[in-house]
């Protein structure tokens, strides 16, 4: 067959998904900059874009897609019709396809792009954000002098959008956009041909390649400063007018990246039907009532799914983050093995979610005793699909908390004490931060990862994000509102706590 099409709409997904990340990012990220955190009022509001920013990353894509199908899809409470002849004709009524697809993707990278680009803002050194603030006017110095010294840091996460984009497939499976990963998920994941193979790859090897550049790039264009020299805040140079249209801004587009979608659940879940038998015009209701039915039985009537998804997340951060625990102690005063590690974990991330279902079949097919009962009668083919990019959070995750530790302190604990005991007694107590956030986070991405999921659950396992899967083909109706709803509080949740007790973000 012909892989221009699939790899023009790969090509496609992923330009108009950083075309959106960056415009709504970089506004964003350039809104909140003008927010002086003085006042009690700017830093709530602050504290809003950054819950919402966190949020919008921590919810899974199916879950994404769930909330805007919701929202804006053929059954969203926006259409304002469930007949079969659609006639609304404005966002909701163009709302699919490729649309669809750059716009969820375009969304979740907006936070990703947002944050790094406030995180490149705060490593600017305070001479350099001073003297900027002094020599321009309103407006000039962030854009003229700062972002371009920030930029690093949004080509660093642009390359992470596209590289999602071109490597997730439950999204564009969904709204019917053939592009790499869903040919390949479609057509040769059971019988995969060496084209097949190599053309999946094609996208993920170029960004691979893109990210070890940027990295290079990042490292001799930023010197290490110390922190005293690098300012906690990025400067605030707005006042009046100008601020009012950053806070206005800053609302709008944080509620767009998370509350408004999420509420289209809840919206979705109240929202009645009703036909006339004898004219056959349908009526558009909404009733307090009925949400409340439906969100009350939904963990009854999904209890199965939730339980799953539960047990899933629970066993993945158990076998990842003891393992990356390990690489990253043991890749911590050497070099070139960190270098390894680093690029290891980049190319494990990089493999679209149909190709680790792939391997990991192939994996158990090996005729060993015992691989077969493993891969028919337990969840250890699953737990090992989701590791591959579980695995790789983890790992940077506690190697940015080494990273972040005065390696005086583990040398005199390796004199006393052997690397075992070390590990125990002494890493886990300046790690509890990021070990704490490894666990969280692995947990809430593995609960969602339904492109490694779907080719290697047994049939007798439904999580959330595979039953979303099969019901939004459909469509989002209240039940798909429903069980996509509570799944969704409770990442929010976790996300709140981590942000409020943790913040992440400061330096």
């Amino acid at each position: 067959m012909s892989w221009i099409r699939p790899t023009l709409l790969t090509l496609e997904l992923m330009c108009f998904s950083g075309l959106i990340a960056a415009m709504i990012g970089v506004a964003l990220a350039w809104s909140v900059s003008q927010l002086n955190t003085t006042s009690r009022f700017l830093r709530l509001i602050r504290l809003y874009v950054l819950l919402c920013a966190i949020t919008a990353l921590a919810v899974p894509m199916i879950l994404h897609a769930a909330a805007w199908e919701a929202t804006a899809g053929k059954f969203g409470w926006l259409t304002f019709s469930q007949t079969a002849a659609r006639t609304y004709t404005g966002f909701a009524g163009q709302y699919g396809g490729m649309v669809a697809c750059a716009w969820v993707h375009g969304l979740v990278g907006a936070a990703l792009v947002a944050l790094a680009t406030w995180f490149g803002m705060t490593r600017i050194p305070v001479a350099v954000s001073e003297q900027a603030r002094l020599d321009g006017q309103w407006g000039t110095a962030w854009w003229r002098v700062l972002l371009p010294i920030a930029w690093p840091w949004v080509v660093g996460a642009l390359l992470i959008v596209t590289m999602l984009a071109a490597t997730e497939m439950t999204v564009v499976n969904l709204y019917g956009v053939r592009t790499l990963a869903d040919e390949f998920y479609l057509r040769h994941a059971h019988q995969p041909s060496s084209v097949s193979l190599l053309m999946v790859l094609v996208a993920p090897a170029a960004l691979c390649i893109g990210i070890v550049t940027w990295a290079t790039t990042l490292r001799r264009r930023i010197p290490p400063w110390s922190s005293k020299a690098v300012a906690r805040e990025p400067i605030s140079e707005a006042g009046g007018v100008a601020r009012g249209i950053a806070v206005m801004l800053a609302l709008s587009l944080a509620t767009l990246l998370t509350v408004f979608p999420l509420s289209g659940l809840v919206l979705k879940t109240g929202h009645q039907v009703t036909v006339d038998a004898d004219t056959g015009d349908a009526s558009i209701g909404w009733s307090l009532q009925q949400v409340s039915t439906t969100l009350g039985r939904a963990p009854a009537e999904f209890g199965r799914e939730y339980v799953w998804t539960m047990i899933l997340a629970c066993l993945v951060p158990l076998l990842c983050v003891p393992l990356a625990w390990g690489l990253g102690a043991v890749s911590r005063s050497r070099a070139k093995l960190r270098s390894v590690l680093d690029f290891g974990s980049l190319l494990m991330f990089l493999i679209p979610g149909p190709m680790v279902g792939l391997l990991v079949i192939r994996f158990f097919a090996v005729p060993v005793p015992g691989f077969r009962e493993l891969y028919t009668t337990s969840l250890l083919p699953t737990v090992l699909a989701l590791s591959f990019r579980a695995l790789p959070i983890c790992y940077w995750i506690l190697r940015t908390g080494y990273a972040a530790t005065d390696t005086a302190v583990l040398d005199q604990a390796s004199l006393e004490l052997s690397w075992w005991r070390r590990l125990w007694w002494i890493d886990r107590g300046l790690l509890a931060r990021p070990l704490a956030l490894a666990t969280l986070i692995s947990a809430v991405y593995s609960s969602g990862d339904v492109p490694a999921t779907l080719p290697v659950v047994p049939p007798e396992v439904v999580t959330v994000g595979t039953r979303l899967f099969a019901l939004l083909h459909s469509g989002a109706r209240y039940q798909e509102a429903a069980l996509a709803f509570w799944y969704v509080a409770a990442v929010v949740t976790v996300t709140l706590l981590m942000t409020v007790r943790w913040k992440p973000l400061d330096p």
